[in-house]
């Protein structure tokens, strides 16, 4: 019998939250996938992935608390990293150098790369002239296989990625040997608060449609 599509999105009462999965839903990954979840509580166990995951679990002691920079830092000291790699977007050059600051004035080394390390173009991915911003002229393009080889190189114990655009920071995590975090996403429209187009979806001016498809049986 094929397992119902997992779709949490749906689930109103998340009562996985207190441990009782007496009464969810029949799409509930929590019954659906019992063995590849006991897979992974056990894999929890492994050294690495055990130290890692109960430090997240001492962070929550300062839950709604710290700001996202305060937990990065909480959690680098937990983990026990001195050196921090920080691959930022060109265009958060102003924030990158204030959060190198602060890293720094934490007490850990740094090593920062920007997204334009290389010097690339559209030309070396081979982009159709069609697909540029503007046809015949050189149109800059970021590097992320090199910002985190990179600070591979220079070994930092965890990367840390600041503004990079979508599928960029994908292809960093992908070839990064390293930890990855993220600090914070890059979103020009909305001050950098991706979430926000959600948070506004019901107002007239929006561009999204988020109310549920008519083909689903779940709200």
């Amino acid at each position: 019998m094929k397992k119902k599509q997992s779709l949490c999105s749906y689930c109103g009462k998340k009562t996985c939250f207190n441990g009782d999965l007496s009464k969810v839903p029949d799409f509930c990954p929590s019954i659906n996938y019992e063995d590849l979840l006991d897979e992974a509580k056990a894999r929890l166990q492994e050294s690495e992935n055990l130290k890692m995951a109960q430090d997240v679990a001492r962070t929550w002691k300062e839950y709604g608390k710290l700001t996202r920079v305060e937990e990065t830092i909480e959690y680098a000291r937990l983990q026990g990293h001195k050196k921090l790699g920080l691959a930022f977007c060109v265009g958060l050059s102003e924030e990158a150098r204030l959060f190198t600051n602060l890293l720094l004035n934490e007490g850990f080394e740094v090593s920062s790369v920007c997204c334009m390390c290389g010097a690339l173009s559209a030309d070396d991915v081979s982009l159709p002239e069609d697909d540029k911003i503007v046809p015949g002229f050189r149109q800059p393009m970021c590097n992320p296989i090199g910002q985190a080889a990179i600070l591979d190189e220079e070994g930092c114990d965890l990367h840390v990625l600041l503004g990079l655009c979508v599928g960029d920071d994908t292809l960093f995590i992908k070839h990064a040997k390293a930890p990855v975090t993220v600090l914070a996403v890059k979103d020009r429209v909305l001050a950098h608060n991706p979430l926000g187009a959600l948070y506004t979806s019901k107002h007239i001016y929006t561009r999204i449609n988020t109310r549920p498809p008519k083909n689903t049986d779940v709200k």
